[in-house]
């Protein structure tokens, strides 16, 4: 049995938003180093950072802020990369996570 076009196309979806949303934003976020392994592909040959905000805005409220940069240390130069290292990082784990899903298909449904 060989999967239909529009099956692939509906679980490549689900795997980029999973890959985007639950990977890169949700365990990014708790655990910088699922983001930082993809410096390179999103900095080059710059190092990519997390830098924390804590910011009280009201009297009992405060909101913990983090941005992605990616560093320069030779040049001493900084620039924001939180946007690119969500799309890129969430755009490499939703293709494993589809490649795995792919791979599992064809396992399951080998000719005997």
């Amino acid at each position: 049995m060989k999967p239909d076009g529009s099956s692939m196309t509906v679980l490549l979806v689900l795997s980029l938003f999973c890959g985007i949303i639950i990977i890169a934003l949700g365990l990014g976020a708790e655990y910088t180093s699922v983001n930082k392994v993809m410096g390179p592909l999103i900095c080059g040959r710059e190092k990519l950072e997390v830098a924390w905000e804590y910011n009280v805005s009201h009297p009992g409220k405060a909101v913990l802020d983090g941005r992605w940069l990616c560093v320069d240390e030779t040049a001493g130069t900084v620039q924001d990369a939180s946007i690119k290292t969500i799309l890129i990082s969430g755009l490499v784990y939703g293709l494993l996570i589809f490649a795995a899903f792919m791979g599992r298909w064809k396992w399951v449904n080998q000719p005997a």
